[in-house]
């Protein structure tokens, strides 16, 4: 399992990823979608 619980991840001073949560049960498959600019690469790079 994968959990992530409250991951602010800061640029420059500014929060460009907020408070972020998720939990991934073993053997699931699991897609990131959103929009240009949302942190997807950002969340991924944290991890």
């Amino acid at each position: 399992m994968l959990t992530i619980d409250g991951v602010t991840v800061r640029l420059g001073g500014r929060a460009i990823l907020e408070r972020a949560s998720a939990t991934v049960p073993v053997g699931a498959r699991v897609g990131l979608i959103g929009r240009n600019g949302a942190g997807k690469s950002t969340l991924m790079k944290a991890l």
